[in-house]
């Protein structure tokens, strides 16, 4: 587990403001962490991430 400190907070609102789109406040949560903390976001749930430039494994397709 990792805490969502000022950082990644900092992260998560400049990823809401750049996505252009609406962003389910858990997935933008989920991506400012993997970003801030240079982590791999293991998802199936790819679509919601696309455009945000966060590495990503869909499980399923490996």
């Amino acid at each position: 587990m990792l805490d969502i400190d000022a950082h990644t907070a900092d992260r998560w609102a400049r990823l809401m403001s750049s996505a252009n789109r609406p962003l389910p406040a858990i997935d933008g949560l989920l991506a400012a962490t993997a970003l801030q903390h240079d982590l791999i976001l293991v998802t199936r749930n790819t679509k919601d991430f696309v455009g945000l430039d966060v590495p990503l494994i869909n499980p399923w397709e490996m």
